[in-house]
């Protein structure tokens, strides 16, 4: 496809698909050389497809950061991994990354037997390689081709972490890109709604902070953006499903709280440009995960 110069332009969508913590958006960030998708030490941090664009000269590649696989089991959890699966099935190629660390599991058995299903070109990224020795890394790829010897076209072995590997895999992606013209501006980094973008980076200040005494139960909604003269005014509210975690979350004489609003604050203002006025409010909602309002706010389908 000729772009305005005249110039033949490749354009396609790129999945995404691992286990919860395998480092996917570690490496979204990393091929972005920005941030766009939270990353923390808990599982299932990612919630929705999150969007990230690199342009690479004549290529433009839109990765989707999918939710990670793992056994859902709520309303909530459902929708995190159907929309995983679906991002797959729409996508030019898919990009399979695997914690090396960790090994085969049985949510590999079940990625493998979802991917078996789709005609879209695959590619293993055995991920985190530098934890691992060589002779552990060798019998574990020859343990998957036992497993899947037709289903990969290739093996990549790579660390998002230290960026060490992911040039290979990036100029296979490149190489399955169909010709096209671009869907994004060559300067865009990702389609992540503003709102959402603000509400993604103080749930990973709530995470960051408090990994050790919170669970998951919490919903981040971003109520307000207000752009003055010199600075923008963010409002958010921090919803969670007991009264014990608002306490948690607020912590000793709004010690909490004021922290996950300085940090949260000082990335608003990275990437908006401004200085940033944060308010943060807490609320209990018990079973928010039941409530529409919270999936498709992230882009979620409801399914009652």
């Amino acid at each position: 496809m000729l772009n305005k110069n005249n110039e033949q332009t490749r354009c396609g969508f790129v999945a995404l698909i691992g286990a919860t913590n395998s480092g996917k958006s570690t490496l979204l960030n990393t091929i972005l050389a920005t941030k766009v998708s939270i990353t923390s030490h808990k599982v299932q941090t990612t919630r929705n497809q999150i969007r990230g664009v690199k342009t690479d000269g004549d290529t433009q590649m839109v990765f989707i950061d999918t939710p990670g696989i793992f056994n859902p089991k709520g309303k909530f959890d459902k929708a995190m991994v159907s929309s995983a699966w679906s991002a797959m099935n729409d996508s030019d190629c898919v990009i399979f990354l695997l914690d090396a660390h960790k090994g085969i599991t049985p949510t590999f058995d079940n990625i493998v037997k979802h991917l078996r299903t789709i005609k879209t070109p695959i590619a293993l990224c055995l991920n985190k390689v530098d934890l691992l020795d060589k002779e552990k890394l060798l019998k574990l790829t020859s343990d998957i081709m036992k497993i899947a010897p037709d289903l990969f076209r290739e093996i990549f072995m790579i660390s998002a972490l230290q960026n060490d590997g992911v040039g290979d895999m990036m100029n296979w992606i490149k190489g399955q890109m169909p010709e096209s013209p671009f869907f994004f501006d060559r300067d865009t980094k990702t389609d992540l709604p503003l709102e959402l973008h603000l509400a993604e980076i103080t749930r990973e200040k709530v995470y960051a902070l408090l990994h050790q005494e919170l669970p998951y139960s919490i919903a981040i909604k971003t109520d307000s953006i207000e752009e003055e003269k010199n600075s923008f005014t963010v409002k958010q509210t921090i919803y969670t499903s007991q009264e014990n975690h608002k306490s948690i979350i607020i912590g000793e004489r709004g010690a909490k709280i004021k922290a996950i609003g300085i940090k949260a604050r000082e990335e608003m203002a990275f990437i908006m440009g401004k200085k940033v006025n944060l308010f943060l409010f807490v609320k209990v909602k018990e079973n928010w995960r039941d409530v529409p309002e919270f999936f498709t706010d992230i882009g979620l389908d409801f399914k009652k």
